[in-house]
């Protein structure tokens, strides 16, 4: 009885692991299909967010080759003809020297155009091409080896990093063809920052400011300086002026003109209450002298008063008065300079800045002439901001005239790719804005 005992158990062990290894190898084979059918499905949706992807970065470019409204040949034959000109005998004698500014400043816009379109092109291509192979290895069955599925990843990641790179860039020109105003293309601009409402706290939002803009101007590759900046009585600035420097420098950020809003929990608030407080931002163009030559503001219609610059400079800026501030009395506009060592060059540099913010101004709201500016100075209150920081009690930076928003209030103020984001909407709003007021003026005139 024993015996046959223990065969029955050892029949009963064996078919148990029989069981299991069977089950095991029905598990393993279905894991193998799962997996098999992921890298599939995986590869589909690959593929489908790689056409999304490439179609969204040609469609852009396309866009963008027909609003240039020239070709990669027609700026070879302008960039021949330029420097064939400055290649002249004559071309750099100092009677020419305002045909060389323009000669060369358009010699390098062009060039670098050109290099541009070259890239895209390039781009472009590349992705397209990416694409159809890709395609073609999907599409075949029987590329089941490693040697077609490491090929496939290569072919994955080329399409991928061509498009991205063709769409990010064609996303920056088509921003630069949104800058179609007068003085947009001018480089050079100056930011002015001055505390609004809220004491103490607006003063270290005027710093907030001053460091967001710093920031974007660098992550733009724009040179960015400080003119002049007035500390404020326990912490930030009551005032701070920039000097930013680079390609359409001031067509970029003209649209941050306006009252700037902050909500948060004051640190300066001995109940840690939440506050609003204020800062207005003033963009203005540094314009050529071509340009404001012609404007002719008489004596009477102006109000300069001196005072001693400080800082720097030795005994002469500290006991001398060679700070200027001339006020234009119609409009009420004041500008003051300090930066020069004698008083009659900082009389002579805000005239200057003066001329170009009343032209400036004139060309905004559409005048024919500067006496007709009345006062347009930013007013950093209550129900004029243009756009709203809010962190607290929810986080969300929103914009009054483009309704563009985001949650990422650090990201805004860190002055990178967010605020980017926030301009670039503002200039589309702009320009649809302009379309509809030309729609508005056709209809009228049917």
């Amino acid at each position: 009885m024993i015996p046959r005992r223990r065969h029955n158990q050892n029949h009963i062990v064996s078919k148990t692991i029989s069981c299991k290894l069977h089950a095991q190898r029905q598990h393993s084979c279905s894991n193998i299909l799962y997996m098999s059918e992921q890298e599939d499905q995986s590869s589909i949706t690959d593929l489908t967010s790689l056409r999304k992807l490439v179609s969204q970065a040609t469609t852009l470019h396309t866009k963008n080759l027909s609003a240039s409204n020239i070709s990669i040949q027609q700026l070879t034959s302008r960039i021949t003809d330029l420097q064939t000109e400055s290649s002249q005998p004559n071309f750099w004698e100092a009677s020419n020297s305002q045909r060389n500014e323009v000669v060369t400043r358009e010699l390098t816009k062009y060039t670098k155009l050109k290099e541009q379109m070259e890239l895209w092109d390039r781009l472009r291509n590349d992705s397209i091409d990416a694409l159809e192979l890709l395609e073609e290895l999907l599409g075949d069955e029987q590329s089941n080896n490693d040697d077609d599925d490491e090929m496939i990843q290569l072919t994955m990641e080329e399409c991928e990093s061509s498009a991205t790179q063709l769409l990010e860039l064609s996303t920056k020109y088509e921003l630069a063809t949104l800058l179609s105003g007068p003085y947009d293309d001018c480089s050079s601009t100056r930011i002015i920052l001055t505390a609004g409402a809220g004491g103490t706290e607006a003063c270290d939002w005027v710093s907030m400011l001053y460091r967001m803009y710093t920031r974007h101007a660098t992550y733009m590759d724009m040179k960015v300086s400080t003119i002049e900046e007035s500390a404020g009585d326990v912490v930030g600035y009551k005032s701070v002026e920039l000097l930013v420097e680079g390609t359409n420098a001031y067509g970029w950020f003209k649209g941050e003109k306006g009252a700037h809003r902050l909500v948060r929990l004051s640190p300066f608030n001995a109940n840690n209450k939440r506050q609003t407080t204020f800062a207005g931002v003033d963009i203005i163009p540094i314009l050529d002298e071509e340009v404001i030559k012609d404007v002719d503001i008489p004596d009477k219609e102006l109000e300069v008063t001196t005072m001693r610059s400080g800082g720097k400079g030795g005994q002469n800026v500290n006991k001398v008065e060679t700070g200027v501030r001339i006020k234009h009395l119609p409009s009420g506009i004041a500008v003051k300079c300090t930066e020069q060592r004698t008083q009659g060059l900082n009389k002579q540099l805000a005239l200057t800045r003066l001329k170009a913010q009343l032209i400036a101004i004139a060309q905004e709201e559409q005048l024919q002439n500067i006496n007709d500016i009345r006062g347009d100075v930013v007013e950093a209150s209550w129900g004029k901001q243009i756009r709203n920081y809010v962190m607290q009690p929810y986080k969300m930076v929103k914009d009054g005239r483009s309704s563009y928003e985001t949650s990422d209030v650090d990201g805004v103020l860190d002055g990178g790719e967010q605020l980017e984001e926030f301009i670039g909407a503002w200039l589309r709003w702009r320009r649809s804005e302009e379309e509809i007021k030309k729609e508005e003026e056709m209809k009228l005139e049917v």
